[in-house]
């Protein structure tokens, strides 16, 4: 899809997306690939599961009613004078606005901690850019950055650079060794890559499903690709194109960093 893709010269539009179409993109990102549906990472979230323990709970029994009722009693008995004035302005002074500060502070806590990795990649404040190439590619970015893409109204496609970052938006297939060569040329992915010992196929995946494929040897995904048959059909025939390569290391997509507005 991007062996020959020149920005300059396949880029025959580029715009910002309404608000209604970023939701309704937001909305099938989130249906097709699941991970972007899990919370992002806070740093406070590692101190959450703290305050389950039971310990902490139990420690408040010591404080006894009486203790506040002898204030009380002893405010009452000193009159309306400036004792009992002074407790009812206690109230309603500073330490009024601490607490109420402090009710805030976990509030604010919480709408971070239920950010979700979308969010982290795409912010909601951050308007989704729309960049179309001939051949009918749509290209999405943030801040001028290629985050996924698509042909047609087909599903949309992380980019390996943002693969890269989230290794488990998509699931892993495994080429041996010798497949390397010809994958780092664009070329297919035979069912013999991945059924031999240096490959991995897992079970379950369906035709049409958009995979990563990784090389045995590497840590990163290589390409992205679609079967073209499911794992059980590539187990029985044993060969022919399993994979069909839609972009991998080296590509012209790679070496484009920012593109559209």
């Amino acid at each position: 899809m991007f062996k020959k893709f020149s920005p300059k010269e396949d880029v025959s539009s580029s715009t910002s997306l309404k608000s209604s179409v970023q939701r309704n993109i937001r909305n099938n990102l989130l249906e097709q690939l699941p991970l972007l549906t899990k919370p992002a990472y806070r740093e406070g979230k590692a101190l959450e599961p703290a305050p389950a323990e039971p310990a902490p709970v139990a420690a408040p029994e010591p404080v006894a009613a009486p203790e506040p009722e002898e204030d009380e009693g002893k405010g009452k008995k000193g009159g309306k004078g400036k004792g009992g004035g002074g407790g009812k302005k206690g109230g309603k002074g500073k330490g009024g606005k601490k607490d109420k500060e402090e009710e805030a502070e976990p509030a604010a806590a919480e709408d971070e901690g239920e950010a979700l990795l979308i969010d982290e990649i795409w912010p909601k404040k951050e308007a989704l850019g729309l960049t179309k190439c001939h051949d009918r590619i749509s290209i999405y970015t943030v801040n001028q950055v290629p985050l996924f893409f698509n042909h047609f109204d087909g599903p949309f496609v992380p980019t390996l650079r943002l693969l890269h970052r989230y290794p488990d938006l998509l699931p892993h297939v495994r080429v041996d060794r010798g497949a390397i060569k010809f994958l780092l040329a664009g070329a297919n992915m035979m069912a013999p890559g991945f059924l031999s010992a240096g490959g991995y196929l897992p079970d379950g995946l369906e035709k049409d499903a958009i995979v990563a494929i990784h090389a045995e040897g590497k840590e990163h995904a290589t390409g992205i690709g679609k079967m073209t048959m499911s794992s059980d059909e590539i187990r029985k025939t044993g060969k022919g194109i399993a994979v069909e390569v839609i972009c991998w290391i080296g590509d012209d997509l790679w070496k484009v960093h920012t593109i559209g507005l």
